[in-house]
């Protein structure tokens, strides 16, 4: 067994309000939700898949906020995930400075970018592997001992992307 096939079977990790956390640990997750959903939108729009591991992830994150890929956006090799909008809304949410801003859309990259390699490279699996990786990346840095405010999600983002990583070398 292992641990994608191990996950499958655990509960949701989202908040289960829609007001928007105010706590490092609920806006990591919240927001890592989010992007998964969008590199998952991506992913399916990109292989025609059939959703199954939106299905998976929707189990697992709740609900995303409807984001649907652009394709225009993606020709002038822009911001398709719209992590700017995350970062800024996070930092402002946290009263963020600059530098925390600087280092939360590098974190926020780099999450995205492993998040990417192991949801499209699964991405013919069945739904629940296709995100198990992702999923067991969210639930280890939901269990990431942070600090408050803005630098606790930038550490819970590092710490899922240092998962996401090791699994994507494996």
């Amino acid at each position: 067994m292992t641990s994608i096939d191990r996950l499958s079977g655990l509960s949701p990790l989202a908040p289960t309000t829609t007001a928007a956390s105010t706590d490092a640990r609920g806006a990591a997750i919240e927001t890592m939700g989010e992007i998964g959903h969008r590199v998952l939108a991506w992913v399916d729009a990109a292989s025609r898949g059939n959703g199954s591991g939106a299905q998976a992830w929707s189990r697992t994150a709740g609900n995303g906020s409807g984001f649907a890929p652009d394709m225009g956006e993606l020709a002038r090799r822009g911001d398709v995930y719209g992590l700017s909008e995350l970062t800024s809304e996070l930092s402002a949410r946290f009263g963020g400075s600059p530098a925390q801003e600087g280092e939360l859309r590098r974190a926020l990259d780099d999450f995205t970018r492993q998040a990417v390699v192991q949801i499209a490279g699964m991405s013919g699996a069945p739904g629940d592997q296709q995100v198990g990786g992702v999923r067991a990346a969210l639930e280890g840095a939901a269990n990431t001992d942070a600090p408050a405010g803005l630098d606790g999600v930038i550490a819970r983002f590092e710490a899922a992307t240092a998962d996401l990583s090791a699994q994507n070398r494996g």
